[in-house]
């Protein structure tokens, strides 16, 4: 088979019906299963028995910006921190990963003379859908 090289992305943030499309500069949504083995007596067991995933997302910083991601999350998390949030993340034409995250206060700040960064880990709150065409 031929190596592959997806190069597509983009990231979109819904917050009070308000759609955010970030200026992400990285979206990783990853998973962290709990697995737990048993000894039986007829042998070794593995079972899955939960799933742990997180978004975590780096992006230039738009404070200021009307509307900004990073003042809006802030209002939301100090405000109503157990509020879900809607997040997609696609990572190319034609799979979309869609998900339900907690917010959380951006970070602040960055070193001269760069741009300004924003680094993000959202607790993912059941687990991501996908669609694939």
């Amino acid at each position: 088979m031929a190596t592959t090289v997806i190069t597509g992305r983009d990231v979109t943030f819904t917050i009070g019906g308000n759609n955010f499309d970030a200026q992400a500069t990285s979206a990783v949504l990853s998973n962290s299963p709990t697995m737990v083995r048993y000894q039986t007596l007829d042998g070794v067991v593995n079972r899955h028995i939960d799933d742990e995933w997180t978004f975590a997302v780096d992006m230039l910083a738009d404070w200021g910006a009307s509307p900004s991601l990073c003042e809006t999350l802030w209002v939301v998390t100090e405000s109503a921190p157990n509020t879900t949030l809607a997040a997609s993340l696609t990572a190319a034409t034609g799979a979309v990963f869609a998900c339900n995250i907690l917010p959380t206060y951006p970070s602040v700040g960055g070193s001269a003379p760069d741009a300004q960064t924003v680094s993000l880990s959202f607790q993912v709150v059941g687990t991501p859908t996908e669609t694939f065409s």
